[in-house]
């Protein structure tokens, strides 16, 4: 039976994640008195490409994420919980909730020459870490310097054990963003230190 265009146009895609096997029926990786790790959904992720044109690009993401764009290893926040995360001098990441992406989207189609948007939506998941041994327990198997450098708004791509991983602060909270392939292993290393605080 052939498809007619409205109902292809409807079709919404659902978006399953590979945390989802590995979490506890409250959606917990690790959930302790001192630490806890749960996976964050219902979000989307929208890479943002901008031009050599300043003006363009600051107009580009006031006038579809009412947003200002971030500054060096930045985020800047807007309605709704939305993000914008520094990624390199012309690209930058928006998370969004996805009920927002809906009301958006059309917006997509005036976007000025040199500037695109991108829907990854579909390749990272995004795990929130809370508690006072967040910064040791993220210690052991991450570089980065979580105590001293990563301060409330800044976002910097590094890596935890060999995955290559996004990570933020935001009110006093840490946000990792874990690429889908890499999902199980990030997982097995976190149960694993999880049993060691």
């Amino acid at each position: 039976m052939a498809m007619s265009k409205n109902s292809i146009e409807n079709i919404e895609p659902e978006f399953r994640s590979t945390f989802n096997p590995l979490v506890d029926e409250a959606g917990f990786l690790v959930n302790q008195d001192d630490i806890s790790c749960q996976e964050i959904t219902g979000k989307s992720l929208l890479i943002l490409r901008t031009s050599k044109d300043s003006k363009k690009n600051i107009k580009a993401a006031k006038d579809i994420f009412n947003i200002e764009l971030p500054g060096t290893l930045q985020m800047t926040t807007g309605d709704a919980d939305l993000k914008c995360f520094w990624i390199s001098p012309d690209e930058f990441w928006v998370s969004l909730n996805s009920p927002q992406m809906h009301q958006i989207e059309q917006k997509f189609f005036k976007l000025p020459l040199g500037v695109s948007i991108t829907d990854n939506s579909a390749a990272y998941g995004t795990l929130e870490f809370k508690g006072p041994k967040t910064n040791e327990f993220l210690s052991r198997w991450m570089s980065y310097d979580l105590e001293g450098a990563l301060t409330d708004g800044k976002a910097v791509s590094t890596t935890f054990g060999q995955a290559p991983v996004f990570v933020y602060r935001d009110k006093k909270n840490v946000f990792m963003m874990v690429r889908h392939s890499f999902s199980h292993y990030v997982s097995g290393l976190i149960k694993d230190s999880a049993k060691r605080i």
